[in-house]
């Protein structure tokens, strides 16, 4: 399953290509209008909604850096889009306000009209204002006042919306009513655009709140979406009154909805590719996991073959001398590294544990790798013991110790415990995330607490999935995990003892949210390629409409 950070980037795509395609149309409304008057209130409007248009195109390129990484045009885009947009606005501000209101006749009994012209749009007297071109800035200028110049999204939406509802309320225009609506909604869409300003709070709830694609990002584009639906609707009742610019909006729709289509399955290929090779690497770096407990058998079995042709320790065995064994191994853990020490006599009576001289006499007699040690086999294996926090996954060898005439006297048993320390191993060579587990309960991890010291052990793993595939049936599981409430990609393998039974598994693992993070270029790469495409097919699908037109007129 890819994250559903992949889903909601492409809905955010999807909605503001839609959103560029309704204030386009509105434009296009607009400059057709003009194109037979030559007005200048008409030129106003159609500057302001191609502005507004423009702006939700470059904002439907802009990804989440907090989850798709650092963005190739770092925050230029956003203020770019943020800027074309306050433009947008205050443009359609100044063509309401220098298009003079059509004020209702105070008459009783009468029935209202609406006046207006072919195009659909109010026939108003035409203005001699002049438009006043707007300044440039530089990228970094850009970037740096981003975030203030959001302040005034909100303003520009409410104002617009303002002045639609006089017009339809107080004048004879009900027709704008619905653009009245649509920029209400618009007004909530960009005050919810605030709630990014936050993202960097230390409230938890507020973070989740404000998170990329959390609640309040989820519930701002809904928001959006229902305002150009309204607005949609609106437009496309006068759209279709001419025939040419009929053909112009759907060549321009089907335009886009192929580019979409294109862009979100390439870009489904893409982070699934991606994700697929994430986990083929995360199975290679189990192997390694695996290799390095196999390589601790053999060191382990290695100094216990050592501790065994010891002739003072065999010899301390034949004498049953216990203070002499304590002096003979009471620096061999420190020195070697190792957990645990046992020596035991050909019974398999306990003479000597390193880490515990006072504790001794009892019988191992039962203990698999030691009746194999008294028989003359040396071995290796694994096996679990419970501790306080968590039970412990000790890597064990045993040896058989014998005298100078060759005969078994005894047996070495070295344990280490595969802990924390391992896995920072595996973590620092690989950069994965990995646990040890006694069973289903997690004995070692690199998982950190948020005391920063302390680790996410004896935790149980409760995915029946990964519990009946790999405890039970003794296969590997990969896939997606939830991980201390974090999707993660994951990989268990199943740990083994020598009698091949199961007595836990090792986990690596990575956030899925990489998977995006190394995707990321890619995909904001395409949104953009698409954005550059849209624009450069609109002109071949006006003239293409023109000539249809003209040819079936």
């Amino acid at each position: 399953m890819l994250p559903l950070q992949f889903f909601g980037q492409n809905i955010h795509f999807a909605i503001n290509l839609f959103a560029a395609l309704v204030f386009f149309a509105v434009f296009w409304l607009y400059f057709d209008a003009w194109t037979s008057k030559k007005h200048f209130k008409e030129f106003v409007d159609w500057l302001g909604f191609l502005l507004v248009a423009l702006s939700f195109l470059v904002n439907a390129t802009i990804i989440e850096q907090s989850v798709l990484g650092h963005s190739l045009l770092g925050n230029v885009s956003a203020a770019v889009s943020v800027i074309l947009r306050i433009v947008g606005y205050a443009t359609i501000i100044v063509g309401q306000i220098i298009d003079p209101l059509q004020a209702k006749p105070k008459t009783h009994g009468l029935e209202e009209s609406v006046y207006t012209t072919d195009d659909g749009l109010a026939n108003v007297p035409p203005s001699n204002s002049a438009e006043k071109p707007a300044k440039s800035a530089s990228a970094i200028f850009l970037s740096t006042l981003v975030n203030p110049l959001r302040f005034l999204l909100p303003l520009g939406s409410l104002g617009v919306a303002g002045l639609y509802w006089r017009r339809a309320t107080k004048g004879l225009e009900h027709h704008l009513r619905p653009i009245a609506y649509a920029f209400l909604g618009l007004f909530i869409f960009d005050l919810l655009s605030l709630s990014r300003l936050l993202q960097g709070s230390d409230n938890p709830l507020i973070a989740r709140l404000v998170a990329s694609f959390g609640p309040l990002w989820t519930l701002q584009q809904v928001v959006l979406l229902v305002s150009v639906l309204v607005l949609g609707r609106w437009v496309w009742q006068y759209l279709t009154r001419r025939f040419m610019s009929q053909l112009f909006m759907i060549f321009t729709s089907l335009t886009l909805a192929v580019f979409l289509l294109t862009t979100v399955s390439f870009t489904y290929l893409l982070v699934n590719n991606v994700q697929n090779s994430s986990l083929d690497n995360l199975q290679v770096a189990a192997s390694v996991l695996g290799y390095a407990i196999d390589s601790k058998k053999s060191e382990t079995l290695a100094i216990t073959e050592a501790v065994a042709s010891n002739t003072d320790i065999s010899a301390a065995i034949v004498a049953k001398d216990h203070n002499k064994l304590a002096s003979l191994t009471s620096t061999f853990l420190h020195d070697k590294k190792q957990s645990s020490l046992i020596i035991t006599n050909n019974s398999g009576q306990v003479l000597m544990r390193a880490e515990d001289p006072s504790s001794w006499g009892d019988s191992l007699s039962s203990d698999t790798l030691i009746r194999r040690a008294l028989i003359g086999e040396p071995s290796s294996s694994v096996s679990s013991k419970d501790d306080v926090l968590a039970p412990l996954i000790y890597i064990k060898s045993a040896s058989p110790i014998r005298d100078s005439n060759k005969n078994i006297v005894g047996s070495a048993v070295v344990s280490l415990v595969a802990g924390n320390g391992f896995v920072d191993g595996i973590k620092q060579a690989t950069g994965l995330d990995s646990a040890v587990y006694a069973g289903n309960v997690r004995s070692a991890t690199t998982f950190v607490a948020p005391d920063g010291t302390s680790r996410w052990v004896g935790v149980k793993e409760n995915s029946k999935t990964v519990n009946s595939l790999v405890l039970k049936k003794g296969q590997t599981y990969r896939g997606t995990l939830d991980v201390l409430n974090r999707q993660f990609l994951t990989v268990y393998v199943p740990i083994k003892d020598i009698d091949n039974a199961i007595v836990g598994m090792l986990f690596i693992g990575q956030p899925q949210v990489s998977v995006l993070q190394a995707a990321g270029h890619s995909v904001e790469l395409t949104f953009l390629v698409t954005a550059i495409l849209l624009i450069a097919a609109i002109m071949p699908a006006y003239y293409i409409s023109k000539y249809l037109a003209r040819q079936l007129s």
